[in-house]
């Protein structure tokens, strides 16, 4: 049961059947996510919007949800292209590694069930492929890296440090892949310019076809008390 519900939902199988790698824990550094309210309305956002834009903060494990959704659609849907680019190689890697590190956690059964191309200490540094023909690889912030490419999914991690961040979101749009998300904490520059005006809109609830406002939530906890 576990692994059919893991296979289906991403957000049960991060809670529940794998855990990330928390450096600064010498004691215990893997753990599960926490179960925190906004993981499955992210999760759901990456599911349904094509372009996502977010803003984050280190305690919102935005890199680990992220790459952790990536590789769920790797793992599960057979020849995904999940690209994750940073300024440097060396941040770009980093969310190759979350994924490795998410499925050498998960249960013994999935890691059967999401079978590698090729064991896990034999894989590039900067890659990671599946059996299934899926790939996860991590690229520097050159905007001509993705034209190489065929992606489902491109993540710009830190996106308002790479310097040339608006060009490769550019190219990543001209690709048409179905998923691209922006992620970055807090710079001036291209990221911050797209976001400083935004907008509030009511968050949609994509299971009801609805969008659920403010108001509705009040409105919930008016009705539970």
């Amino acid at each position: 049961m576990r692994c059919a519900l893991s296979i289906k939902s991403a957000y049960f199988w991060i809670t529940n059947c794998t855990k990330t790698k928390d450096e600064q824990d010498i004691a215990h550094p893997f753990k599960p996510f926490p179960s925190e309210k906004y993981l499955q309305p992210l999760l759901d956002l990456f599911d349904n919007e094509p372009i996502v834009w977010l803003e984050k903060s280190r305690t919102m494990l935005a890199s680990w949800l992220v790459s952790a959704w990536a590789a769920h659609m790797a793992f599960t849907r057979p020849a995904t292209c999940a690209v994750f680019q940073s300024e440097d190689e060396d941040r770009a890697v980093h969310n190759v590694e979350y994924c490795k590190v998410l499925w050498e956690n998960s249960d013994e059964l999935l890691k059967k069930t999401w079978e590698l191309d090729k064991a896990i200490e034999k894989q590039p540094y900067n890659q990671f492929r599946l059996a299934n023909g899926s790939k996860i690889i991590g690229i520097p912030g050159d905007p001509g890296k993705i034209r190489s490419e065929h992606p489902t999914i491109v993540v710009f991690d830190e996106a308002a440090h790479i310097t040339e961040g608006e060009e490769s979101y550019n190219v990543a749009v001209a690709t048409r892949c179905p998923h691209l998300i922006c992620l970055s904490s807090a710079w001036p520059g291209w990221f911050r310019d797209a976001t400083e005006f935004a907008t509030p809109a009511d968050w949609p609830d994509y299971r009801l076809g609805t969008r659920f406002s403010e108001e509705d939530e009040l409105a919930e906890v008016g009705d539970i008390g």
